[in-house]
């Protein structure tokens, strides 16, 4: 991260904290903001309190299911004999208790805030609900920023790449064309030869196996029609250099394709020199 947006960053959360101390001030003063204040922290605190009481009443009406439970277990008889009248009514007594610990419990009733504990835990709660969004904008914006980054470094490089291929290509091609010019030059000067070869390295004009075409290899006329260069021009004579030496460098790359034959060793006898093989 740069360090504008370092400073920038800690500037926004410095003013944050002046102005969230006036938004509670201004809500002790102007009215429909005190109101809005009020009703907030009313309901916040009868969330909170249903919350807390709702655990609580959890917690005891499964205590109280429980041992009302254990109650009614230790009265029944564990064989069948002729109960009492006390035992019968005690019985009854602890099922009824179980039947009414199984009842939903009555909704409680929240005693709401007084209006100056309300005011203030509004405002508060405004002031620490700006911060917060304070802070979740500038996290989220530096996240967005350092993606953008990220994006826009990876298409430039994308882009260079894409401009020095194409560069490449077009120097190739201006090279192939200059040595093309040489060579018909030479040919008008009678210094070229069908034995010539070309002023390029080979790197430089042989075209990599993904683009390169199939050249045609030459016929028994075309060959005995190049020993004689009666009557060709200059441009002729410059492309069959050309095209020799593509089909040459053609030639020489399917030999360097080719496997090369694997010798095996030759059985070795008992005194440790080279058997000789068995005549028939």
């Amino acid at each position: 991260m740069s360090l504008t947006l370092k400073l920038s960053s800690l500037v926004i959360r410095t003013l944050s904290k002046p102005i969230a101390n006036q938004l509670k001030a201004q809500a002790r003063e102007h009215e429909r903001f005190r109101r809005i204040c009020v009703s907030m922290a009313q309901g916040l605190h009868r969330i909170d309190m249903r919350l807390r009481l709702g655990s609580l009443r959890d917690t005891a009406a499964s205590q109280k299911r429980a041992a009302a439970e254990a109650e009614l277990r230790k009265l029944k008889p564990t064989s069948p004999t002729a109960k009492t009248e006390a035992e019968t009514k005690a019985e009854e007594a602890a099922l009824a208790k179980v039947q009414e610990a199984a009842k939903p419990a009555p909704k409680p009733h929240i005693r709401p805030l007084s209006e100056s504990k309300a005011i203030e835990s509004g405002a508060t709660f405004i002031s620490e609900t700006f911060l917060f969004l304070v802070a979740g904008g500038l996290i989220v914006f530096e996240s967005w920023r350092s993606r953008r980054k990220e994006t826009t470094r990876r298409e430039d490089v994308e882009t260079r790449l894409a401009e020095l291929e194409q560069t490449e290509k077009a120097t190739r091609e201006a090279l192939i064309a200059l040595e093309k010019e040489l060579l018909q030059l030479k040919a008008k000067h009678g210094e070229l030869s069908k034995s010539s070869k070309r002023i390029l390295p080979r790197w430089v004009w042989e075209e990599p196996e993904e683009t390169a075409q199939e050249v045609e290899t030459p016929g028994l006329l075309t060959r005995v029609a190049s020993l004689f260069s009666f009557g060709e021009s200059a441009e002729q004579r410059a492309e069959a250099v050309i095209n020799e030496s593509k089909s040459v460098s053609t030639a020489s790359t399917g030999e360097a394709q080719q496997p090369a034959p694997v010798a095996f060793p030759a059985p070795v006898g008992r005194d440790g020199h080279a058997a000789e093989p068995k005549k028939a």
